[in-house]
């Protein structure tokens, strides 16, 4: 008998977490943690506050893209609202052992506005795909240079790939017809009820087909957020006193999001750290620096998730006071 999807699902993420426990135990042990504590205390607060205020900005940037997408499909919120519900979900993908936990979360937040979950899970889902196209091509781009000087050859044929495969996944989005041949799919392993909700969202996808002008738009935002975020690491290498040039930021920085972005770990963690020493390792950082950089800007990514937090804790006893009031009336 197989197992069931709760076992997989389980089991998954249990590999998920021993690898994320396995990298970070084999980083510690080839880490002197003196001089990693050593710089985690010398860091500058200026600079991680610089930090902290470019990546909420990026973010920022990242709810109006959301935002624009919402239109498009006729849920109207106030921008506010959206860069609440926006925060909210990265807190999620942070505190939750799945990335998709915060996605949940704001198709769960758009639905309530009057329109159907699958026109929310249009906008998510093009969101995400514009800011993978959008990472791809920039570490397509900006890893170029260093081929020959850092013999990445395998691993920009992988960029290559990965850049290949994020066209199409917005092909395929832009092109439902093969949602027929999903469908079928479905239906032989037993969700052929899905078929309505499939059909509505085919229908919401469609409607951006036309609106190429928006698509372009952006993606052009999306290359914005990315580069702000780019720039997030610089920031915090100069709150640690870390002498690195800017390019190499611009090469390593989204070559390390690509990889992080693989559904292999928990949270990126441990995949991280490890892909930056070895990535800034090629360019004369210790391993200790490496880390600490990697470390250090994950935690700059939490503390400002964290606001997404505070929102949800503040809004849960109206939530909770209108599913009363729900139960009451019914």
């Amino acid at each position: 008998m197989s197992p069931r999807p709760g076992g997989r699902a389980i089991a998954v993420l249990a590999a998920k977490v021993a690898l994320s426990v396995g990298l970070m135990a084999v980083l510690i042990a080839r880490i002197p943690l003196a001089s990693v504590a050593e710089s985690l205390r010398a860091a500058r607060p200026e600079w991680l506050a610089a930090a902290f205020g470019l990546l909420l900005l990026s973010n920022l940037v990242g709810a109006y893209q959301w935002s624009q997408l919402l239109v498009a499909v006729g849920i109207r919120i106030p921008l506010w609202k959206v860069c609440a519900y926006y925060h909210v979900g990265l807190f999620f993908n942070n505190f939750l052992p799945a990335n998709i936990g915060g996605d949940l979360s704001r198709i769960a937040d758009a639905s309530r506005h009057g329109e159907t979950r699958a026109a929310a899970l249009s906008t998510v889902l093009l969101d995400r795909m514009i800011g993978t196209l959008a990472l791809a091509g920039l570490a397509l781009v900006t890893t170029l240079p260093a081929i020959d000087a850092f013999h990445l050859r395998v691993v920009y044929l992988a960029l290559v790939a990965f850049f290949a495969f994020s066209v199409t996944l917005v092909w395929v989005v832009f092109h439902p017809a093969l949602l027929p041949a999903l469908e079928r799919i479905l239906g032989r392993v037993g969700l052929g009820g899905w078929k309505p909700q499939l059909d509505d969202l085919a229908q919401r996808l469609r409607g951006f087909r036309g609106q190429r002008a928006l698509f372009l738009k952006l993606l052009s935002v999306a290359l914005a957020v990315q580069v702000a975020r780019i720039l997030v690491h610089a920031l915090v290498a100069r709150a640690l006193g870390l002498e690195i040039q800017l390019a190499y930021f611009f090469l390593f920085v989204p070559l390390l999001a690509v990889i992080v972005s693989l559904p292999i770990s928990f949270n990126g963690i441990g995949v991280r750290e490890g892909a930056g020493v070895i990535l800034f390792g090629l360019v004369g950082v210790s391993r200790a620096q490496a880390f600490s950089l990697q470390f250090t800007t994950y935690l700059v990514a939490v503390a400002v998730s964290l606001l997404g937090g505070v929102v949800f804790l503040a809004r849960l006893p109206g939530r909770r006071a209108g599913a009363r009031s729900m139960a009451e009336s019914s």
